[in-house]
Formats: C-alpha cells, structure tokens, sequence
C-alpha cells in the first residue's frame, strides 16, 4: 500500500488539477459534441425538443465521450474519424439515458443541483425521454458498424443487470466482491464499451492494445463509482447535486458502510448492523447511521480501494505510447482521485 501511494503521489505532484486543462487535447470536440447532441436529439416535436434542450444544458462532464476522444487520437495521431465522433456522441447518449430512467427507479428529484425530467415534467414522460434518447444512440451505433452495436448491446445487458442485482440487495450486507461487480455492470461496463470501441476501429490497434485500453476503462470506472460512493457522505450537496447519504437512505450499501460495517464487528460493536438490518427506519436512525459511518475509517479505507483501481488503470497504458493524448489520460485518472462532484 506504501508504494501505491508513493506512485500516486508522484504522479499527483505533475498532474494537471482542472479538468478542462486535462481535457485540452480533445476540448474543440466535446464542444462540437455538444452542438451535435442538439442536433441529433432533435425530433420536431415541442416539447421532446424542450425536455432534450434542457438534459444538454444541464450535462454533466462528458467523460465518457472524452475518453473515447482520447483514445482514438491517442491511437490514430491525433486523427479523430467521423466514426469516433460518431461513438463519441453514442455513449453520452446512453449514459443521459440511463441516469434518466435511474432517476425514475428511484424517484429521484435532483440531479447535478437540477430537477430531474421526472420531478420538471412527469415519471411517464421521463421514461420515454428516456427511450427516444436510446433508440437515437442506436443509430449512431448502426452507422459506426462493426462490434459497435454487439459491444453496446452486451454493456447494456450488464447494466439491466446491475440494475436488478441493486433492487434485490437494499439494505443486504453484501461482499466487497458483489459491490466491485455490481459497480462494474452499472458504471464501468460504459467506459469500456466506449473506449473498447474506440480502440477496435482504429487501424493498426492490435491485441494487446485493446486489452490495455479495455483493462484502463475498466479500472477507472470502478474507481469512478467508488469515488461517487464517498462524495455521497463527504461532498457538498450544491456541486454532487443530491442530499448526502442519499444512497444509505434508499438501501444501497457502499464502500464506505461496507468498510464501516467490517471495523464496528472487529470492535465486537453491531449497532451499525442492526440499524441497517431495520432499514434505517426514521430520519433518527438513518442520522445515527451517517454519524458512525463518518466517524469510522470507512470513508479512508474506501479512498484507498479508489487509489488502488486509479493505479491499476495508469499501469495499464504502459504499452502505449507516449503522448499528450496518453498524459490526459493519467491526469484523468489521478484527477478522479480529487474531484469534489
């Protein structure tokens, strides 16, 4: 573990902080993505148009489309092809769809500090937003060709999934191992389709690069989930955008009540345990749940299990070569260690 955190820490020291100066290389196309998501989202229907308008403006980073953008110049000098562009809007397109029908599984009333399409307009409406907003991502998908369609297809059925696999275990006390696999199908599976993709229709990109940006993607989404799983008890509810401990409360047990859960039964302590097992009934009990969850090294531990997927996913772009494309995505990666949202 000592060593780990030194090399991250080196890395840390010469990584960039902001992630518009991190996202640099490929800045020029996630601003046209933004104008093409318009376009494509278009239907000529007043209000799809009016609620598709308002998902684009209130977006999020856009990482999964820069990842792809990364990587296809990463691996084609600098060239970005049309059919990049094209996955590139394809798996931002999927991720917004996803979030919309989450947010209706969960009732969801904010995201990213805006009201959810279901809370602006209605759960029914969202659903199908939802919808048209997938079945548009098809055909971007149709016309990059290849295992772009069977790769999304099978990322997809992960996700469903995931999906089920989180309703069965509310307020379950799962294994690291369960919570790692469920944290792959709903996050990680999507930065793998994409940049997988990326690297698969690139010419010239054998083998062992595809493996070595599938193990990269594959990595950082984990860490990414896990990162999120934190800021859901330490950050700041203006910039993640939903109330802290909004997982606890719906009885979706995280990394840091996981690694809580395992220090309070070293100490021969169940409280933790048998709060949870009453599914946090009251704003008392899920209160008294947040404070020994804080107050454990459950948040720490959990940081660390970040530190050590972030490392994985850096050594895995060994076999790349290097370039401001390939910094990027180092920086991108110790950046996740960082962020605040």
């Amino acid at each position: 573990m000592t060593e780990m955190i030194n090399f991250l820490s080196k890395i840390t020291n010469r990584a960039e902080n902001k992630l518009n100066d991190i996202l640099k290389p490929v800045e020029e196309d996630l601003n046209r993505l933004e104008m093409k998501l318009s376009e494509s989202l278009t239907s000529g229907n007043t209000r799809l148009d009016e609620i598709t308008g308002y998902i684009i403006k209130t977006g999020g980073k856009r990482l999964r489309p820069a990842l792809v953008f990364l990587f296809a110049k990463a691996l084609n000098n600098g060239f970005l092809s049309s059919n990049h562009f094209y996955l590139g809007e394809a798996v931002e397109m999927v991720h917004t769809a996803s979030l919309i029908h989450d947010d209706v599984i969960d009732e969801a009333e904010t995201r990213r500090g805006f009201l959810t399409v279901g809370k602006k307009w209605n759960y029914r409406t969202a659903v199908i937003v939802g919808d048209f907003i997938l079945a548009r991502s098809l055909t971007k998908l149709v016309s990059v060709g290849g295992v772009a369609t069977e790769l999304f297809a099978n990322m997809l059925n992960e996700l469903c999934i995931g999906e089920i696999q989180q309703g069965d275990q509310k307020f379950k006390i799962i294994s690291f191992e369960d919570y790692i696999k469920k944290s792959e199908r709903k996050t990680a599976k999507l930065f793998v389709a994409g940049a997988e993709c990326a690297a698969t229709i690139t010419p010239d990109a054998n083998n062992l690069i595809i493996k070595a940006v599938r193990d990269y993607s594959l990595n950082f989404g984990i860490a990414f989930q896990i990162m999120d799983d934190i800021l859901n008890f330490t950050g700041n509810r203006k910039k993640v955008g939903k109330p802290a401990g909004n997982d606890l409360k719906n009885g979706i047990l995280t990394a840091p009540v996981l690694f809580a859960l395992e220090e309070f039964e070293k100490n021969k302590d169940s409280t933790l345990k048998k709060l949870i097992n009453n599914k946090l009934k009251g704003k008392k009990d899920f209160n008294q749940a947040m404070n020994l969850i804080l107050k454990s090294n459950g948040i720490q531990k959990s940081r660390d299990l970040t530190q050590y997927y972030i490392e994985e996913a850096i050594n895995a772009l060994e076999v790349m070569e290097d370039s401001i494309y390939k910094k990027s995505l180092i920086n991108l990666a110790v950046y996740t260690l960082k962020r605040e949202f």
